[in-house]
């Protein structure tokens, strides 16, 4: 982009491509294109119009990691700067991890004369790019151990959103690791040359990578703004109850028993609107089913007496049975990281005829049950708020077991 004597470039190689670099900006000047001083923001650099002139532009790496909110910007040390400038070079900008000086083409000695000194110096940023890319690792396996202390589960979620979403974020991880992998190994490789003393090109061909540069730039937005997208409109969804049904409008047939199931009378939902009784129940590349419902209802039995509570279940039918095995294991695994000390496993039941059958108390003493038959998975915790618990947990938790068997 070009407003009247400036220009605005995005540069065509990584900033760790330092022959590159420096060939693309001596190009520029003999076009009579300047870097601007302190002129390269968010990855973009700007140049003034001068005179076509032959002009050397060299990368020297930073001592020390340096970043745009330093208190000077990331510009060199002082001493460093004004020794460099005794021998005829400029410092300009700063770009990634490296200060870019320029000279008059002929104006004085290279300011790299002895290729194994700068091969330390690369060294150095070689490490620290090393020890980044372990504390970005890092990061994201703390933040994935956080989320499952927490209480939350990725298996859950993943199971319950979908493919897209997961591959997304999967694919965006991988990603973000990618790039400085990339440029830690094409540090390594540049060290080795220095250390062997072979000097730098600085007349480099700086168009031959340029597509390949630009196509990841482009792939790297892309894939973020997707991923944003998708999470917005998932985030979205869920305050908007997208994908939830009233229980009373719901046309479809539950794949498990219910309070209808639980006794006979006369059934009347308590609350039938979307924060009370409610139904999802929708399909993904994980599961071919996924029903969560949330029941609120009386019973009216035939001899005057009610059952009244509460029914919360969670039913997956997965693709594979190695899945439906983990999900089972995951429900329990956050329900008794949520329950704390006072977890304790209570199946004192008949054989259920399940292939898996925990009961529990959860971290609200409520009962609960995880049954698991081939590929099919449910959670279910039943509440009542009548005299007592008049239906005991072994009655109900039989009743869904036959519903899945």
């Amino acid at each position: 982009m070009r407003i009247k004597d400036r220009l605005y470039r995005l540069p065509p190689c990584p900033p760790y491509d330092v022959e590159a670099t420096e060939s693309w900006l001596e190009d520029m000047a003999a076009q009579g294109w300047m870097l601007e001083k302190d002129n390269i923001f968010l990855g973009v650099a700007a140049f003034e119009k001068a005179e076509p002139a032959p002009v050397r532009y060299r990368l020297e790496a930073s001592t020390r990691r340096v970043g745009d909110f330093d208190d000077n910007g990331g510009a060199p040390d002082p001493e460093a700067e004004e020794m460099n400038a005794d021998f005829g070079w400029e410092y300009v900008a700063r770009r990634g991890q490296f200060h870019i000086y320029r000279s008059p083409a002929g104006g004085g000695p290279e300011l790299h004369t002895d290729p194994r000194v700068q091969a330390l110096a690369i060294k150095s940023l070689e490490r620290r790019q090393i020890n980044s890319l372990l504390s970005l690792l890092l990061v994201l396996v703390i933040n994935l151990f956080a989320v499952q202390l927490r209480g939350g589960s990725l298996l859950l979620s993943a199971a319950a959103a979908g493919l897209p979403i997961t591959l997304l974020t999967a694919f965006l991880a991988l990603w973000l690791i990618a790039a400085p992998v990339r440029e830690a190994v094409h540090l390594g490789r540049l060290k080795k040359r220095l250390a062997a003393g072979v000097p730098l090109r600085h007349d480099g061909d700086w168009r031959r990578g340029r597509t390949a540069y630009y196509a990841r730039l482009l792939i790297h937005l892309l894939l973020f703004l997707t991923w944003l997208l998708v999470l917005l409109h998932l985030w979205a969804g869920n305050l908007e109850g997208r994908g939830k049904e009233a229980l009373a409008d719901y046309t479809g047939t539950l794949p498990f028993a219910d309070m209808r199931d639980f006794a006979e009378g006369d059934f009347r939902l308590t609350g039938s609107d979307m924060l009370n009784s409610s139904v999802t129940d929708k399909s993904n590349a994980f599961v071919r089913r996924y029903v969560d419902l949330e029941e609120h209802a009386r019973i009216l039995r035939p001899d005057g007496t009610a059952l009244d509570g509460g029914l919360y279940v969670t039913y997956f039918e997965a693709r594979w049975e190695w899945l439906a095995r983990a999900l089972a294991g995951e429900f329990l695994r956050v329900d008794r990281r949520k329950t704390g000390r006072g977890w304790r496993e209570s199946l004192e039941y008949p054989d259920l005829g399940l292939d898996e059958a925990t009961a529990y108390r959860n971290f609200v003493h409520f009962p609960c049950v995880v049954l698991r038959q081939g590929r099919v998975v449910l959670r279910a915790m039943f509440y009542q708020t009548g005299p007592g618990e008049d239906m005991p947990p072994e009655q109900w938790a039989g009743i869904l077991a036959d519903s899945i068997r």
